[in-house]
């Protein structure tokens, strides 16, 4: 992953786009400009312990279990033919709950039942179908996954991935390129 301390960390293909403007106004607390429409979607994992720091209007920010476009396709998808969305911003984030989710089961399970009020084999058949689709091995290899999958979806548009550190509060740009001894995306300058 690449940490962004200036605009000239970016590269080329994200520079003078609402993509760098996002890590910008985050990672500098860049003063905001004034927007009357948002100029980016950002898909992000609804973890609670992230917040983003960006101008009013600046962004269509999806969130779900794990940062996918499961549930969501059809939000992305009116984002980009209604509103002339054309950059998006997948990110992930440090310590997600979605990695190994199979070792959550027996926590879910008994909470939808205590807490929800679920049967518990209702709770467990759901936890079955469903946690497959947010299940992932590491984040960022889920995030560069996501960020090919839409870009096949949507050729037209630019879609970037990003990682939140919750250590340092800062976006970091996910280095796509396989790092060929462990086999998996990076995180630049982590």
């Amino acid at each position: 992953m690449t940490i962004v301390k200036d605009k000239m960390d970016i590269p080329e293909v994200y520079r003078n786009t609402p993509i760098a403007r996002l890590i910008l106004y985050h990672n500098l607390g860049l003063s905001p400009e004034s927007y009357d429409q948002a100029e980016v979607l950002v898909l992000m994992c609804m973890d609670n312990r992230q917040a983003l720091r960006l101008p009013q209007n600046f962004a269509f920010i999806v969130r779900n279990s794990g940062g996918t476009r499961n549930g969501v396709s059809f939000s992305i998808s009116f984002a980009v033919a209604v509103s002339g969305i054309r950059h998006i911003a997948v990110i992930g984030h440090s310590d997600c709950m979605m990695v190994n989710l199979e070792s959550r089961r027996l926590e879910f399970v008994r909470g939808l039942s205590e807490c929800g009020g679920w049967e518990r084999a209702i709770a467990e058949s759901y936890f079955l179908d469903s946690g497959v689709l947010f299940e992932k091995k590491d984040v960022a290899g889920s995030v560069v996954s996501e960020v090919e999958l839409l870009r096949s979806q949507y050729p037209g548009i630019v879609v970037a991935p990003l990682f939140y550190s919750l250590e340092d509060d800062r976006l970091y740009l996910i280095n796509e390129k396989v790092n060929k001894k462990k086999g998996k995306p990076m995180v630049i300058g982590r």
